[in-house]
């Protein structure tokens, strides 16, 4: 029986760069006796996102394809010596939002563990907003070019610190939990991976090399993007890919779909909830709060203009 330790997310805090790092290592992380297993995980993604459904769903039951997997390769990691295991996945974050859910994943880790260890990011929810609109944006999900627009189908809780927290540490117990704030002041090296590596105890490892993923999107590739979703050309990946790759190619301005205004009123909502969640789980040693400094977002959004934004999809400008 070993440590386990459960990456939560939350979402839009790096979590595609700490999975693609410990998914493309794991055979030398094993060696280090960190064992990230390939059981519950989306191949190409390196997120354990069948494990927070199959907790969701019910199904982590014993004659469960995924449980059957998952036994195999775990009797395999405690012969090699494994010290703890690592799983990951941004929806125990976003999708796992009862109880139930949390005490069945629970129920079944605790078979294999008798000790355990949660990570939690927390972002600014005025920045994890911004950057979710982008991620829709880019996915194809959304036409509507006001970041806004992305509460209304995330939800509250879906921002709520606190009550993700309370909801896991409700069934793990608060000692479990440990908190950190996704910015790169508060970053060990002002990099999530960096610090993540360093709060399972890997620290500076020297087996570490930097990787990106879901980098952000410049203001003319938003534009681009949101004029394919709403063309009868949305369902064109490949086009979709080379809009992407050209805007990385240009690096242009990257300009948040979200008003300084807007930013502040909706970071508001939550002041009371975040006051509560660093006082209850974060070191304070580490923050006793997040940034105050919101001269990220304009003062009014900009707007690309429709021959601009042909141009630019079409190579041409």
């Amino acid at each position: 029986m070993t440590l386990c330790i459960l990456h939560l997310g939350s979402e839009k805090t790096g979590t595609s760069s700490i999975q693609k790092y410990f998914g493309s290592r794991r055979d030398a992380l094993l060696k280090q006796g960190i064992w990230y297993p390939q059981s519950f995980a989306n191949q190409k993604a390196h997120v354990h996102l069948k494990l927070s459904r199959a907790a969701i769903n019910g199904t982590l039951t014993d004659d469960a394809p995924g449980v059957i997997e998952f036994r195999s390769e775990y009797d395999a990691a405690m012969r090699s010596g494994v010290k703890a295991t690592v799983f990951s996945s941004e929806f125990f974050h976003s999708e796992m939002r009862d109880s139930a859910s949390v005490e069945r994943l629970k129920e079944f880790l605790g078979k294999f563990f008798d000790e355990f260890k949660l990570v939690y990011y927390a972002r600014r929810q005025d920045q994890m907003l911004a950057s979710m609109h982008s991620t829709a944006v880019k996915g194809g999900w959304t036409t509507n070019p006001h970041a806004l627009s992305v509460y209304e189908s995330k939800g509250h809780y879906y921002f709520d610190h606190l009550a993700v927290c309370d909801l896991w540490s409700e069934q793990f117990g608060r000692d479990k939990l440990i908190c950190r704030v996704y910015e790169r002041e508060k970053l060990m090296c002002g990099d999530v991976v960096d610090d993540f590596l360093d709060v399972i105890g890997l620290g500076n490892w020297a087996g570490r090399t930097h990787v990106a993923a879901n980098e952000s999107l410049s203001f003319e590739t938003i534009s681009a993007l949101l004029y394919l979703n709403a063309s009868v050309d949305k369902d064109n990946r490949e086009l979709r890919r080379k809009i992407v790759a050209r805007g990385r190619k240009r690096n242009g301005p990257r300009i948040s779909m979200l008003t300084n205004a807007e930013a502040r009123e909706f970071y508001g909502r939550f002041r009371d909830g975040n006051a509560q969640f660093f006082s209850k789980y974060v070191d304070k040693e580490l923050s006793i709060g997040f940034s105050d400094n919101f001269s990220g977002f304009p003062d009014v959004l900009p707007k690309m203009p429709t021959v601009d934004i042909q141009a630019f999809i079409s190579g041409k400008k």
